[in-house]
């Protein structure tokens, strides 16, 4: 008769052979262990890995400062729609312009990542940020002036120095400005609440100005992502 030990070292459980673990780590073989033409095919493909790894750093450097600049512009329009809440209003431009100074700063630090032909190969990372931006100083332009921001007025406040910091094509200037009745909504409805008619009045003639502008967008060509962001103008 078998103990209660041997039938638990008889266990399926005992007996199961443990997995093979496959160490599929790159390892480093000596040189001059290796032929001549082993050793250049694996001198190639090591500078095709950190051709690789340096793209991917630079892409998440990238993508890191483009949401700085979101986070910080979005800061930059929540101050600005406190403007119904103060008796100044350049309190709140004054405010709005320190928190511009701190995202020309981060632009100074994307921009080093974005020179020559990059400025294209990490559009798509960097653009986030770029329509944010657009967006706010939008808002901040329509507040001032009661006025549809430019694209060259977007480059004349990128710029420091001899030129703007970051280049922006037509697609970030339209997408960027297409966020922006969704602000002027809030603001105009921050008007209503201090029963400011004049401001509710400049919002719904800008609005609709806004609205005919898109829809030739909309008839004229295709521009990515610009249909869903201007169903709030439905």
């Amino acid at each position: 008769m078998n103990s209660p030990m041997d039938t638990a070292e008889d266990s399926p459980q005992r007996l199961a052979k443990k997995p093979k673990v496959h160490n599929n780590k790159p390892t480093d073989i000596p040189m001059e262990d290796i032929s001549d033409s082993k050793r250049e095919i694996l001198t190639l493909f090591t500078n095709y890995r950190n051709t690789l790894d340096a793209h991917y750093d630079q892409r998440e450097r990238v993508i890191k400062c483009s949401r700085d600049i979101t986070a910080l512009s979005k800061k930059i329009v929540f101050s600005l729609l406190r403007i119904t809440q103060v008796t100044n209003p350049e309190s709140v431009f004054r405010d709005a312009e320190k928190q511009h100074a701190q995202v020309l700063d981060l632009f100074r630090k994307i921009s080093v990542e974005l020179q020559g032909s990059n400025s294209l190969k990490y559009n798509r990372q960097a653009t986030p940020g770029i329509q944010e931006y657009i967006e706010a100083i939008g808002l901040w332009t329509f507040l001032q002036d009661g006025q549809l921001i430019s694209k060259e007025q977007v480059l004349e406040r990128l710029s420091v120095g001899a030129g703007p910091l970051v280049s922006v094509t037509d697609e970030d200037y339209i997408l960027g400005i297409s966020d922006l009745p969704g602000e002027v909504n809030r603001y105009c409805i921050n008007a209503i609440g201090k029963g400011d008619r004049e401001a509710v009045k400049k919002c719904l003639a800008f609005l609709r100005l806004m609205k005919e502008g898109v829809n030739l967008l909309l008839c004229g060509g295709y521009v990515r992502d610009l249909d869903k962001k201007v169903a709030v103008l439905d």
